[in-house]
């Protein structure tokens, strides 16, 4: 009797269950790494229903009716099967998915329709509809964390034998390298402007939160845009028209939820016969309204030792707009760490992103948003442990936990917040000796005029004043046996609008015929280079004052007075005779300079501002006036303009072009007028902006007119799996004119472009590449009027270096 009873209460229940539904909660799990997968398949029931995990690799199911059997696939794993019986009374399930080798090259599709490709065309088509960044404005919190991690990646192991942990990855097995948390506000509105404030901020070891920058900024927010950004590569989006001609689109599942949407998984890769930046990985398309439900994708090929990997998860919100709801991070720096032992090591950086507290179409003030993108508030490092328990999405694993332990505990014994504070005075071209900055170009330098320069620079920091930077350098050449020194008084009047009042003093040398404008050192562009082949200069004393602020929000201003003495060191002369001319001369000039950077973005941390750059044209411009004020000797007028612009052509690659133009009016020495801006040497690196093939000071002019073409293919060229050259041609041409020449007296011809001068180049870069440095090849030719009887003498050769970050 008891027996039954018992059989009997049991069956009851499983009646009970089939009539009350079931809860079922799990997590599914790669095999030999133990890290979650997200966005895996679930299939229960008989009708192919489904869901997916979370980017955390969890699932909850909720049905009417009772399920006895889950359907587990996912790309690159094997499939498989688990049966309930025996897991019906666990609260969660652990499933371990083993992985597998995945080629999406073994597929053929047959002649027909491909039905992934009508799938993604409605998603293009409803592309705009259910991209966020497409709507009138919106708002929400996010939480992020990311750790930092070395070992031996995973991934190249799968398959193979496992390798024994030394010593080192043994200690780390309780710790992470770095942890990263903050908790960011950010609104969105039209258009596509964004106010993002990071409000909370928490490193390992570092009380400084410019770390926390990098946990935000590394991938987009929204996978609709025509090219997708990974740490400041672009890549064309599988999501746009025309991507069927480019992209290999394939159905790979079909899944139905209980609100009768049907989820599609399609996997997406560049097609074999094509060379662009793709993508590859998969997504789940949502057809209530044909939205990316979730996406996971990863650059085709690692890039410059680098492999980078996205998932994003969207959430339809309040029944109307699909969003970003979580995103994961995954970037690998190979063999980016050498050890004692002799073995490498790879970085691995893994973040996340859990978005809450959405608002769609919020009534936003227009006055909250500025050039400044993403800022870093006051107080952000100063959270306490509650605050932070309440915004995190997950609690703290014991390795995370242990990971502020033992990284505070080294922080505080190496004093690692000191030199973080140091590093970053140092990337910004200072070294930081308690209360001073010395800029390192003071320290050492070089040229073809002066040859190896030593010396020594010294500026007041903050930790003197926030007001005010005072100092001066000192330094010497050792090919013109000179010294030079000079000296700076800064006020800093106003912090918002960049308000500064400059004094400054020098005794230097300086380019012969330069021009200049407001523009900042960008250490990215080869434009740098050019700096260390000057040959002609001349000695400068000069005397200036200067008032520099920022207006409208994009343009900044310069306006100056400096009376400068000027002593030729190439044996010219200026005068009507040759018996009479001279060679020392002094100048007065009152001008103004001009910055106007339409739309461009910045970064505020505590302590520096850092550009995102603009999609618009840079424009630049002088206006300079020579007065015979305080004993000037040259009446003349000089308007010059610079325009930049760098914009990519889908599949093509990335284009740069600048346009430069001066006239002189007036009768001045040659050091007031304009060289040709050329850079060549027999062998040296190649420096844009400039002509390659033109010799330093063959020409002049006192108007001129130069432009500057050069597009990058990247290796769409050419590509094998382990050469991966970068293309790029390079077109340049100069117009320009010498009114007067009578006056011009020296040992060499002085002569302009008023022919035309042409060039053109091929770069092969990264022909060699060592973790972000590519090196490379470069051959130019000067064609046209001035081209040289001996055919030799019209190459030049090139080094090219590029910076893969």
């Amino acid at each position: 009797m008891c027996r039954k009873f018992v059989v009997f209460l049991f069956f009851s229940f499983l009646i009970s269950l089939s009539l009350i539904g079931q809860n079922i909660t799990g997590k599914i799990i790669d095999s030999a790494t133990k890290q979650g997968l997200p966005f895996v398949n679930i299939k229960y029931g008989n009708s192919n229903l489904g869901t997916t995990t979370n980017i955390d690799g969890e699932f909850t199911i909720s049905s009417s009716y009772l399920i006895d059997q889950l359907e587990i696939s996912y790309l690159g794993y094997y499939p498989q099967i688990i049966h309930l019986k025996n897991n019906i009374l666990k609260k969660e399930i652990l499933i371990k998915l083993d992985p597998k080798t995945y080629d999406l090259e073994e597929v053929v599709i047959l002649p027909g329709k491909n039905p992934a490709e009508q799938i993604i065309k409605k998603v293009v088509e409803n592309r705009d509809i259910n991209n966020p960044e497409k709507m009138q404005s919106f708002s929400c919190k996010t939480y992020n964390k990311m750790i930092f991690t070395i070992g031996r990646d995973s991934a190249q192991n799968a398959g193979g034998e496992a390798y024994k942990k030394n010593k080192l990855e043994k200690n780390l097995e309780s710790h992470h390298l770095l942890l990263i948390e903050t908790v960011n506000e950010k609104q969105f509105i039209q258009p596509q402007k964004y106010n993002e404030k990071i409000i909370a901020s928490k490193v390992s070891g570092f009380n400084d939160p410019i770390f926390s920058l990098i946990a935000s900024q590394v991938q987009e927010f929204s996978f609709y845009n025509e090219y997708f950004e990974l740490l400041d590569k672009f890549y064309v989006n599988p999501i746009n028209k025309g991507s069927f001609k480019r992209y290999l689109f394939i159905l790979e599942d079909t899944v139905y939820n209980e609100k009768n949407d049907t989820t599609f998984i399609i996997s997406f890769r560049p097609k074999k016969d094509k060379s662009f930046d793709g993508l590859k990985g998969f997504l789940h398309i949502n057809t209530n309204k044909y939205a990316i439900q979730s996406v996971v994708a990863e650059p085709l090929e690692e890039e410059q030792g680098m492999r980078v990997g996205i998932q994003q998860n969207y959430d339809f919100v309040e029944n109307k707009q699909w969003f970003p709801k979580e995103l994961i991070t995954k970037i690998v720096f190979i063999d980016a760490i050498s050890a004692k032992e002799g073995d490498d090591y790879d970085l691995f950086a893994k973040g996340r992103s859990y978005v809450s507290d959405i608002c769609l179409n919020p009534e936003l003030n227009k006055k909250d948003f500025n050039q400044i993108e993403l800022k870093v508030t006051e107080d952000a490092n100063q959270k306490t442990e509650e605050y932070w328990q309440n915004q995190r999405a997950k609690e703290l694993s014991e390795v995370e936990k242990e990971t502020y332990r033992i990284i505070d505990s080294i922080s505080k014994a190496e004093k690692l917040d000191k030199k973080m504070a140091g590093f970053e005075a140092f990337m910004s071209g200072n070294i930081p000796v308690k209360c001073f900055n010395l800029p390192l170009e003071k320290i050492f330098d070089y040229n073809n005029h002066e040859g190896y320069r030593l010396g020594l620079g010294l500026m007041t920091n903050d930790k003197i004043s926030r007001y005010f930077s005072v100092g001066g350098y000192f330094g010497y050449g050792f090919k013109d046996k000179a010294w030079k020194y000079g000296g700076d008084l800064i006020l800093n009047l106003h912090k918002d609008s960049e308000s500064q009042l400059h004094f400054s003093y020098m005794n230097d040398v300086v380019e012969k015929a330069r021009y200049r404008f407001l523009e900042r050192a960008d250490f990215s562009s080869s434009e740098v280079y050019r700096r260390y082949m000057l040959e002609r200069m001349d000695l400068l004393e000069k005397f200036e004052v200067s008032f520099s602020f920022l207006s409208l929000k994009y343009l900044k201003t310069k306006i100056f007075f400096h009376q400068a003495y000027i002593t030729d060191t190439d044996n010219y002369f200026y005068g009507p005779t040759a018996v009479t001319a001279i060679n020392e001369f002094i100048f007065n000039e009152i001008g103004v300079q001009l910055r106007c950077a339409y739309n461009e973005k910045f970064i505020q941390t505590l302590k520096s501002k850092y550009t995102l750059g603009t999609n618009y044209p840079i424009i630049f411009a002088n206006i300079i006036k020579g007065t015979n004020w305080i004993d000037g000797e040259y009446e003349y007028t000089k308007y010059e303009a610079k325009i930049t612009k760098t914009f990519k052509t889908k599949y093509l690659g990335k284009t740069k072009f600048a346009v430069v133009g001066g006239l002189a009016q007036g009768d001045v020495p040659i050091s007031k007028l304009y060289n040709g801006h050329g850079s060549y040497q027999a062998f040296s690196f190649e420096a844009e902006n400039s002509f390659g093939t033109m010799r330093l000071g063959e020409f002049y002019s006192d108007r001129f007119l130069s432009i500057f073409f050069k597009h990058d293919f990247g290796n769409i060229l050419l590509k094998t799996n382990k050469f991966k050259p970068k293309f790029a041609v390079v077109n340049n041409f100069g117009i320009g004119e010498l009114s007067s020449n009578s006056y011009h007296h020296s040992t060499e011809p002085i002569q302009s472009i008023e022919k035309g001068y042409y060039e053109c180049g091929l770069l092969i870069n990264n022909i060699l590449n060592q973790s972000f440095l590519g090196y490379g090849f470069g051959l130019f030719y000067r064609y046209g009027p001035y081209t040289f009887d001996k055919t030799a003498d019209n190459f030049s050769y090139k080094l090219s270096l590029t910076i893969g970050l």
